[in-house]
């Protein structure tokens, strides 16, 4: 078995083989099953020591007659070893045959554990045949020798021998396969209630504890908390290391998260009952903690203070160092719930609740539960909406500030419900996103964005641009940058009108994978805008490597601009940043005259926002155009 399979319990190719075999050996049958008085012709091999002449001359000739391969020698001294080197299925020996010095012969036979056939004792007396039965031989015979009856005995005691010894090997064998089978059973119950990497109790078995820890709550009348823990981007750690190095880092975990429930533990018990805790991997770098313990103590908090301090530490493994950001959520019973799995459901929630805010510790709150409701109702809703056609586009202008005149527009994604409502994208475009449906729902986006475009261009006979909006799964998808130069061929729209918004907050990273995806949009002729800027945490230290053409001032630092303070300061900034990056500076979210005075003095190029229009569907949008021509 190997290494490998030895540690996992599993069964080795090997240890499978010798399995059915053993089953073989147990249900066909190794020897004739005959009745008759016909010996076999195949019955076996006899070995005959012996000195007398009549013996000599007939038993040989009987034996293989009889259906025994037949070996004769005369000196006892070399009986032993040819015994040993032939394998007899019967021996046939003298009586008083031995080696000087040493016992008779047939009782060497007998006590040599190597040899464990029939042994036939030949005796010219009733004292050697009283003799040769009290040391156990299988059967003696009185001289002078019938050697036609004495093959046939032998034959049948070469046959019963044969039969004795498969009926042992197969019970070797069986013993062998059982114990195979008890192997296979325990690793499969093994794999039922314990993850391998960690070693830890699983989902399944988890549960388990939990409920047995809920009855012993209800019992001592003290209260149980059920802890998830998860952790930030643990994916990149995958990505970044491989999946063997993730492991590892995964089995440190455990191993701390074991050490705190001991330590939370090391008090066995208390005034109002029994201590329990388990500690379990309940998915993909997810583990599941449960405590008991009495709502009069600050255990709770100990063990909080305990897994912050325990998980901020960094994990060394195969001579690297990782920095994981832990998120830990709560449900209390029986507060929180009454049942193991609206628990367990509840303290995740909350666990996501805490990743959402980049992590920490959340409790389980009724808010957290409707959030997540209505998170998993829109997933719901957005398939449906999508294959029904309510998904749908509008524009908002991009105006040039100097003339007041529209140069472009924004493609922006609008879901109407059937009562004429609207769920706001940055509430259901997140969600798209994590339940993989943004692909689709973005190339509708770009398709649509494109007819528009090209239809806007043949009406106004002008180089009119269209910005659409692009999630960072559309650009890390594989084909994205295919699908956008197919977009462009089959509406023919010149690829410098349209304009690809990448988000500072969502997208953008700096990594080099962005960057590589950008310089391949930027082959095919396209425009790259970096939309809300000044809202990522390092634009400064990626801006110089972005290939972009646009800047899209953030509306957060437009709103301020008539206060005179730092928002003025730093748009004034950003606009002569972009401006010596020959970009083109855009500011969004422009409500008044005099927040556009303002750019205006500035030198900032276009603006879009209120204060000329909302985000209006197409057919508006055309009338909004044609009085924009008339400045």
């Amino acid at each position: 078995m190997s290494d490998r399979a030895r540690k996992s319990g599993a069964l080795a190719p090997k240890d499978n083989l010798d399995l059915t075999r053993s089953i073989r050996k147990l249900t066909i049958p190794t020897a004739p099953v005959d009745g008759a008085d016909v010996i076999d012709a195949k019955s076996g091999s006899a070995l005959l020591v012996c000195c007398d002449g009549s013996s000599i001359k007939w038993g040989p000739r009987w034996l293989r007659q009889a259906g025994l391969k037949t070996t004769h020698i005369a000196d006892p001294g070399e009986a032993l070893a040819v015994a040993r080197s032939t394998g007899p299925d019967v021996i046939i020996v003298e009586a008083g045959l031995s080696v000087p010095g040493r016992v008779l012969l047939y009782k060497e036979f007998e006590d040599a554990a190597d040899i464990n056939v029939p042994v036939i004792v030949l005796c010219t007396s009733s004292r050697e045949a009283s003799t040769a039965l009290d040391a156990d031989v299988f059967d003696v015979v009185r001289k002078p020798v019938e050697w036609q009856l004495l093959s046939r005995r032998a034959a049948r005691a070469a046959k019963a021998g044969r039969t004795a010894r498969q009926l042992v090997q197969a019970q070797s064998s069986l013993s062998k396969a059982l114990k195979l089978a008890d192997s296979a059973r325990q690793h499969l119950r093994s794999r039922e209630s314990f993850e391998p990497v960690t070693g830890l109790p699983n989902k399944t078995k988890f549960m388990q504890l939990v409920m047995r820890g809920m009855s012993a709550v209800e019992r001592d009348k003290n209260e149980l908390a059920v802890f998830v823990v998860g952790f930030n981007r643990f994916r990149l750690v995958i990505e970044a290391m491989g999946q063997e190095t993730a492991d590892l880092v995964l089995a440190e975990i455990s191993a701390r998260l074991t050490q705190c429930l001991r330590q939370a533990g090391s008090v066995e018990s208390h005034i109002s009952g029994l201590r329990t805790s388990a500690a379990a991997s309940i998915d993909s770098a997810v583990f599941g903690l449960m405590l008991t313990g009495s709502s009069e103590t600050d255990e709770l908090t100990v063990l909080q203070q305990q897994l912050n301090e325990w998980l901020s530490r960094p994990v060394q493994v195969s001579g690297q160092t990782v920095y994981l950001s832990a998120c830990i959520g709560i449900a209390i019973y029986p507060q929180d719930g009454g049942d193991a799995d609206i628990l367990l459901q509840r303290a995740e929630n909350a666990m996501r609740e805490a990743q959402s805010r980049g992590g920490g510790i959340r409790y389980h709150c009724a808010e957290t539960d409707a959030a997540a409701a209505r998170k998993l109702k829109i997933e719901h809703m957005l398939h449906e909406g999508f294959d029904r056609g309510e998904l749908k586009l509008a524009f908002q202008p991009l105006t040039d500030v100097a003339s007041g005149r529209i140069v472009g527009a924004e493609a922006l994604l609008r879901w109407q419900q059937p009562d004429q409502s609207y769920i706001p994208p940055n509430e259901f475009v997140p969600i798209a996103e994590e339940c993989g449906l943004m692909i689709q729902i973005g190339e509708f986006v770009l398709d649509e964005a494109c007819a528009q475009l090209k239809a806007w261009q043949l009406e106004t006979s002008s180089s009119f641009r269209m910005s659409v909006n692009v999630s960072r799964c559309q650009l890390m998808n594989g084909g994205f940058v295919k699908t956008v130069e197919r977009l462009l061929n089959k509406y023919g729209v010149m690829p410098s009108c349209l304009d690809l918004e990448l988000s500072e907050r969502g997208v953008l990273s700096g990594d080099q994978e962005v960057v590589s995806q950008l310089i391949e949009l930027k082959k095919l002729g396209v425009m790259i805008s970096i939309d809300d800027f000044g809202t990522g945490n390092s634009a400064m230290s990626y801006l110089k490597d972005l290939p972009a053409d646009v800047m899209k001032i953030d509306r957060s630092y437009i709103a301020g601009l008539m206060d005179g303070g730092k928002d003025a300061a730093i748009t004034s900034a950003m606009v002569a940043l972009g401006q010596r990056l020959k970009m083109t500076v855009v500011a969004e979210g422009v409500e008044t005259p005099e927040q556009l005075s303002i750019l205006r003095k500035l030198g900032c190029d276009e603006y879009q926002g209120f204060y000329l229009s909302p985000a209006i569907p197409s057919e508006d949008f055309a009338g909004l155009m044609h009085k924009s021509k008339k400045k």
